[in-house]
């Protein structure tokens, strides 16, 4: 995977492409960032989705402080998604593995695409998460975040989203997804 090192030249590929951005925060002597490099995006289906989906970045914590500094992160890895602006919509903390972050892609893509007004792209992401991971870590996030998305969709009617949300409470009732509901 050919991974851009320059925040500005990321950037102007998002705008060009009209596709996320996708940032690799890393440092040295980390295990989860080597564990992240060596084996979550050396898997083929979680390269796939990233040169096809993403404008994959990597920066240095400490390296590269001038752009990350302003991010406020102190913790590696940390992948951020950001949109064409360069704002950053989503994070993920920490070593995952390639099944798990096939989910944070779909996710981190859905909040980009929501705060573009891009429903639909959203609503098929969070679902993408739902299908392959029925009772995943993530899906309770995805059902959440879908809520929202359907929630816009349909013109702010809260009867859309509650009827998305009512599955978070039937299937995940013990996470924060199902308490954060209003």
């Amino acid at each position: 995977m050919n991974w851009i090192t320059d925040w500005e030249v990321a950037k102007t590929e998002s705008r060009a492409q009209k596709r996320p951005i996708l940032v690799d925060v890393y440092q040295d002597n980390c295990s989860g960032c080597d564990r992240l490099a060596n084996e979550t995006f050396t898997d083929p289906a979680v390269q796939e989705a990233i040169t096809s989906r993403f404008i994959p970045v990597k920066l240095h914590l400490f390296q590269d402080r001038a752009v990350v500094r302003e991010w406020g992160l102190f913790w590696t890895p940390t992948v951020l998604f950001a949109d064409r602006t360069g704002k950053i919509r989503y994070e993920s903390i920490n070593y995952v593995p390639a099944d798990v972050m096939l989910d944070v892609l779909d996710i981190g893509e859905a909040r980009v695409a929501m705060r573009w007004k891009e429903m639909d792209t959203a609503i098929a992401r969070l679902l993408d998460v739902e299908h392959r991971h029925p009772d995943g870590p993530m899906t309770a996030e995805a059902i959440y975040w879908r809520g929202m998305a359907e929630y816009f969709r349909e013109g702010n009617n809260p009867a859309t989203a509650k009827r998305v949300w009512a599955a978070i409470t039937e299937r995940f009732p013990d996470s924060i997804w199902a308490r954060r509901q209003p």
